[in-house]
């Protein structure tokens, strides 16, 4: 069975409007497909301590640890493992001051290791996890590049994008709905933006990055996410072959 790990990066809940993109997702997966999902605000994730820094240090250099160093380590090496189980990963993320909620953060910062997620040598870094992201993202407003170039308050996605390709993850499509919080008209626009250009949903091979603002839920649920699930909907046969 093909397993996909859905980390949700909201403390709001369901009335996140990454949470409910995520669950139109999940739903519209054939039933080969078993989805473990993590509340990160409400997960047991431990503390980046003094032992566990010294562990990263010793363990890619076969350096002994010490008891409380390895009783440590042990959740750490836990935890990357049932990061690498999964075949593909689903992202929730609302934009925070411009980047990832801090939630987020601790959870890369804890399972991101040399030797553990990713290795090195002579020809560079190599991921250690493997299997497609599709990452939602929440956004108040148009964070999309500009004239060519990033947009210079956003964070968030070249964050993402560097660390899941650090890791192995594989990242290639991008859909965006924006312009969602402002003057009347924007959002049945930006919805209809979207439409020219989210693609389909590929688990084998692709990522789609989705912004949904907050602030339209409604707009959002009657037809942006119809639109997505359709167009997930469609795909699902050639889902079913990864199953």
């Amino acid at each position: 069975m093909t397993k996909l790990l859905y980390l949700n990066a909201s403390p709001r809940g369901d009335d996140a409007a990454s949470t409910q993109a995520a669950q139109i997702f999940i739903d519209a997966l054939p039933d080969a497909v078993q989805c473990e999902r993590i509340d990160l605000f409400d997960a047991n994730l431990p503390d980046l301590t003094a032992e566990i820094a010294s562990a990263k240090q010793k363990f890619p250099m076969g350096i002994d640890l010490g008891d409380a160093e390895s009783r440590q380590w042990a959740r750490v090496v836990e935890l990357v493992e049932a990061f690498k189980d999964a075949d593909h990963y689903l992202f929730g993320l609302p934009m925070w001051n411009f980047s990832i909620p801090y939630r987020f953060k601790h959870y890369i910062d804890i399972i991101t290791h040399p030797g553990l997620l990713f290795s090195r040598d002579a020809n560079g870094i190599h991921g250690l996890a493997s299997g497609s992201a599709t990452v939602i993202y929440s956004r108040g407003g148009d964070y999309s590049p500009k004239d060519g170039a990033p947009d210079p308050y956003d964070f968030q996605s070249p964050y993402v994008k560097a660390w899941l390709g650090l890791v192995g993850a594989r990242a290639t499509h991008h859909g965006r709905a924006r312009r969602l919080a402002g003057r009347p008209g924007c959002h049945a626009a930006a919805v209809a933006g979207t439409r020219r250009r989210l693609p389909a949903v590929n688990c084998n091979q692709s990522m789609i990055l989705v912004d949904c603002s907050q602030n339209c839920r409604q707009v959002l649920g009657r037809q942006f996410f119809q639109f997505t699930h359709t167009r997930i909907k469609l795909r699902r046969s050639q889902m079913k072959a990864i199953g």
